[in-house]
């Protein structure tokens, strides 16, 4: 962790079954380097496996990140940093969606433009009702990329996907939660704490069941009419065979909490 408290970082902790990941760019609203990009691939690629569920958010209290840090770049490289930014943004979703566990986002403070697009490449987000969300991106003259844009329509639907992204207009949590932009509503100042039970509750399941529960959703959603079910099918099959369902049939029937380790 860097000496300098107010340097640009991806701040990490983590204990024996949850993995907290938080952006952390004091003077720029947790704005988003290449530096914490690149970090937070490497967490999600090697970290996370050793967790049960990952939480991603912001460090302090009142931004989650305002996405591209473009405080460096000149007016003749600003172009280029953006495009490259974007490139960088869609390798670091594409690690949440494709981490072995659950990313849960704590959306605990303002939210835009490419960090929303973390945020909504997660399992689901957890946010502050005062919290801002916005993609401001039809704003400064930009078509934002299809794999970012895809994130939105699965979860908003076109309609809702437009209006966020052409009006730009920042939502706050409540009206987020309405669209369906955010999944759950916590206290003010409760975001980490709500996502931290929600954690807790993951890794009191059977690892199989949720990672073949994920697996299987997301086939369903993006697969083909006829590869969706046959994915899920195999992981059912898969989980009605293991150590781990007999554990959890064997813990319903005695009435007690199932061992829930690696199987």
């Amino acid at each position: 962790m860097s000496s300098d408290a107010s340097a640009p970082e991806l701040l990490v902790d983590s204990d024996d079954t949850v993995l907290s990941l938080r952006f952390s760019n004091p003077s720029r609203a947790n704005a988003l380097t290449p530096s914490m990009l690149d970090a937070l691939v490497n967490a999600l690629e090697r970290r996370a496996p050793k967790a049960r569920v990952v939480l991603l958010g912001g460090a302090g209290e009142r931004h989650f990140s305002a996405g591209l840090d473009l405080s460096e770049a000149t007016p003749e490289d600003l172009s280029q940093t953006v495009l490259d930014g974007e490139r960088l943004l869609g390798r670091a979703a594409g690690a949440i969606e494709d981490c072995p566990r659950p990313v849960v986002a704590v959306v605990n403070g303002s939210a835009f433009g490419g960090a929303l697009e973390l945020a909504m490449a997660c399992d689901w987000r957890v946010a502050s009702p005062e919290a801002k969300l916005g993609m401001p991106a039809a704003r400064i003259g930009v078509v934002y990329a299809a794999d970012g844009l895809r994130r939105f329509v699965r979860e908003l639907g076109p309609s809702r996907t437009r209006r966020l992204f052409l009006t730009g207009r920042p939502l706050s949590g409540r009206e987020a939660l309405e669209i369906g932009l955010v999944d759950q509503l916590a206290a003010d100042g409760d975001a980490w704490e709500a996502a931290g039970a929600a954690g807790a509750d993951v890794a009191g399941a059977a690892p199989l069941a949720v990672a073949g529960t994920r697996a299987s959703v997301r086939a369903l959603t993006e697969g083909s009419r006829e590869e969706g079910p046959r994915v899920a099918e195999r992981w059912r099959a898969r989980a009605c065979g293991s150590e781990a369902f007999r554990e959890g049939l064997a813990a319903c029937r005695d009435k007690r909490a199932p061992d829930c380790r690696e199987r």
